[in-house]
C-alpha cells in the first residue's frame, strides 16, 4: 500500500506506525489544500493520513476537528476519524488491539508527536528542545529547512527503528539539521522582533515577501510576547497563495476563538487552537483584517 499525507512530524510518526503494521511501498506527500481542491486522487491502495478524506482511498486517518462534521457525509469508509492530539494517535488507537507490541516500541516517538502536533508543550521544550521533540522541529516544513525534506523524512521513517532516539540524534545527516536550528535560534528571535508585534491579545507576524530566514521554532512567538493568547502568522505559500497560520499561545491559553471553525469560513480549517487557511494574494487584505477583527474580539 502507499502512504499520502503531509510532510510533519505527526505525519513520519503516522508513517512510522503504518510501516509496522501495513505492506508499504512508498510514500507521497501531498499539499492539506490540493486535497480540499480535489486535485488529489487516490485508490484502494492509498492510506490517506492527516488530510482530508479522499474519495476512493483504500484507508483514511485524521483528526483535525474541521474535518469531523463531513464524516457522516463520507458514509463507511476503512479507517478512522478521531478527535485526537496527532493523527499518529488516531492510527494507534486503530490497530493497538492486534499490534500493540509493535506500535508499543515507538511509544515515545508517539507521545511527542501528541505534544508537538496539539502544542502541549513547556517552556524548556521551546527553548531548549530535546530528544523526539528537537528531531519533530527538523520535519516541520514551517521550520524553514528547505525543499529536502521529503528525501529526508522517506530515510528517517526507517532509520529511528535501527537506534534509540539519542543514537538517532547523532547522525550526521539528523545532526546538521538539529546544529542549525539551535544556532540560528537567537537569529530567529532577532527576526521576529523585526516581524512581529503585538495588535491588542494578538501577535501579527508578517512574513511576506522574505526569501530567506533563519530556521526557528514556531513555537518561540509565544515566549516574547507573555501578554498575548494567539498569533496570526502570514507568509507566502502554495502557488502564490498567502497563507494565514493562527494558533493559540501555548502558555497564555485564554484564547476562546476557534480556529478550525474560523479559518473554514476562509476555504482552510484545522483545529480547536490552530489552523491555516491559503487567500488569493488579490483579495487576502480584506479577509486578513476580519480574521484579526474576529481574534482581538472574541479574546
Amino acid at each position: 500500500m502507499n502512504i499520502v499525507t503531509r510532510g510533519d512530524f505527526d505525519g513520519l510518526v503516522s508513517s512510522i506506525l503504518l510501516t509496522e503494521v501495513e505492506n508499504v511501498r512508498q510514500i507521497r506527500f501531498v499539499h492539506p489544500k490540493d486535497v480540499q481542491d480535489g486535485l488529489i486522487q487516490a485508490g484502494v491502495e492509498d492510506i490517506v493520513v492527516n488530510v482530508p478524506y479522499i474519495k476512493g482511498c483504500g484507508l483514511w486517518f485524521d483528526h483535525h476537528i474541521s474535518e469531523e462534521d463531513k464524516v457522516p457525509v463520507i458514509g463507511d469508509f476503512k479507517g478512522r476519524f478521531e478527535k485526537a492530539p496527532s493523527a499518529a494517535r488516531v492510527i494507534y488507537n486503530y490497530y493497538s488491539p492486534k499490534h500493540r507490541e509493535k506500535l508499543d516500541r515507538f511509544k515515545d516517538a508517539l507521545e511527542a508527536a501528541d505534544k508537538l502536533d496539539s502544542a502541549q508543550l513547556s517552556i524548556e521544550d521551546v527553548t531548549n528542545p530535546s530528544g523526539w521533540i528537537l528531531l519533530g522541529l527538523t520535519i516541520d516544513p514551517r521550520s524553514g529547512l528547505g525543499p529536502d525534506f521529503q528525501k529526508y523524512f522517506r530515510w528517517l521513517v526507517e532509520y529511528v527503528k535501527e537506534l534509540p532516539i539519542e543514537k538517532v540524534l547523532e547522525n550526521k545527516e539528523v545532526k546538521k539539521r538539529t546544529d542549525r536550528i539551535l544556532k540560528e535560534q537567537e537569529e530567529h528571535k532577532r527576526l521576529l522582533s523585526k516581524y512581529a508585534r503585538l495588535d491588542g491579545n494578538v501577535i501579527v507576524t508578517d512574513f511576506r515577501g522574505l526569501k530567506e530566514k533563519p530556521v526557528g521554532n514556531r513555537f518561540l512567538v509565544y515566549t516574547m510576547f507573555p501578554k498575548a493568547n494567539v498569533e496570526m502568522r502570514l507568509f507566502d505559500g502554495h502557488k502564490g497563495a498567502v497563507v494565514v497560520a493562527v494558533g493559540h499561545s501555548i502558555f497564555n491559553r485564554t484564547c476562546k476563538v476557534n480556529v478550525g471553525e474560523l479559518l473554514k469560513r476562509y476555504g482552510g480549517g484545522g483545529h480547536k487552537s490552530v489552523g491555516t487557511c491559503q487567500l488569493d494574494p488579490t483579495t487576502a487584505e480584506p479577509k486578513i483584517k476580519e480574521i484579526l477583527s474576529t481574534l482581538k474580539a472574541n479574546r
